[in-house]
């Protein structure tokens, strides 16, 4: 009995199943391959990868424009590992984890299932953009190529030149010029978008270097600088992650803080004192301070039980 056709038999298919397993790890990796390196690698025919690329792979490997072979849109069910770390970048999750390594990412998630898991992040709250896909789309487009746009924003006619999308507790803005000004306007509340192909514009370097500095989307051409003081009950809550914009702090004998903020708007800065009310005072600009006061008297005022306007809409 002839057992060598067998085992030829068996060899290739052996080697096809590991040429191929090689061919799909590659293309999960998300680069494009070559298809000459592969026929080297394996010592094969170029035209016999050329059938593994396009008969056996059919419909997972696709052909690019320059004639390389990637990883076909439909097949794309998963973020390739490579792009692990800039997906991480992009999101704003890269020291979510003290280890930011694309190891330690992979083991979270080939981990047990989700109810046994020993992490549990919890999302952030974001606005419902459903239906805002095809327009946040122009804008990326408009700004990647450089054209101007027009839209109603708050029933005004805004002509602008687009910077940059931004996403900021859980809402999208697009940073954009109008006139001379760098501003920020709600995705959610652009209507009647339509972008000028025709009209390019340069984009000035200093916008885009005043982006990056931000870390808000409160767009102005100065700030005021305020001094505060955070007392020891509280202060560990501003020492473990800045809640102010360019927070800077000291910390005082007794526990406290003395803490510097730059703001553009009172809106950036009184919510938030307000909410650490009695533990945090406004030292400087005294107006300021003054300012919230005399607001936090007249929403007492509103609010005394003897008062008219809360008789008229307290609850029956």
């Amino acid at each position: 009995m002839n057992t060598c056709a067998p085992r030829q038999a068996s060899a290739k298919a052996e080697k096809l199943a590991q040429r191929l397993s090689h061919i799909l790890a590659q293309l999960h990796q998300g680069g494009a391959i070559d298809k000459h390196r592969l026929a080297q690698d394996f010592q094969v025919n170029v035209r016999t990868i050329e059938r593994d690329l396009g008969e056996r792979l059919y419909g997972i490997a696709e052909r690019t424009v320059e004639g390389r072979w990637q990883l076909a849109l439909a097949a794309r069910a998963t973020i390739p590992a490579r792009y692990l770390g800039a997906y991480a970048r992009l999101v704003g999750t890269e020291y979510l984890f003290p280890d930011s390594s694309v190891r330690y990412l992979l083991e979270q998630l080939e981990a047990q299932q989700p109810a046994q898991h020993a992490l549990r992040v919890q999302s952030m709250p974001n606005e419902d953009l459903q239906g805002h896909g095809p327009q946040f789309a122009q804008l990326q487009r408009a700004i990647e190529q450089q054209y101007e746009c027009c839209f109603t924003y708050k029933d005004k006619h805004c002509h602008v030149q687009p910077y940059r999308l931004i996403h900021k507790n859980g809402v999208w803005y697009v940073a954009a010029v109008e006139g001379l000004q760098l501003k920020n306007f709600s995705v959610a509340l652009i209507q009647s978008l339509q972008p000028y192909e025709a009209r390019h514009f340069t984009p000035d370097p200093q916008h885009h270097d005043y982006i990056n500095r931000k870390d808000d989307v409160w767009f102005t051409a100065s700030t005021t600088e305020v001094l505060l003081r955070v007392d020891s009950e509280i202060a560990h809550y501003f020492v473990r992650r800045a809640i102010l914009p360019e927070q800077q702090h000291r910390k005082d004998e007794d526990g406290s803080l003395l803490l510097t903020t730059h703001v553009s708007h009172l809106s950036q800065l009184f919510p938030v004192v307000r909410y650490w009310l009695p533990h945090a005072r406004i030292l400087q600009p005294l107006a300021w301070h003054q300012t919230l006061v005399q607001g936090l008297e007249q929403a007492l005022a509103r609010w005394d039980p003897g008062s008219q306007r809360a008789l008229k809409t307290a609850p029956l």
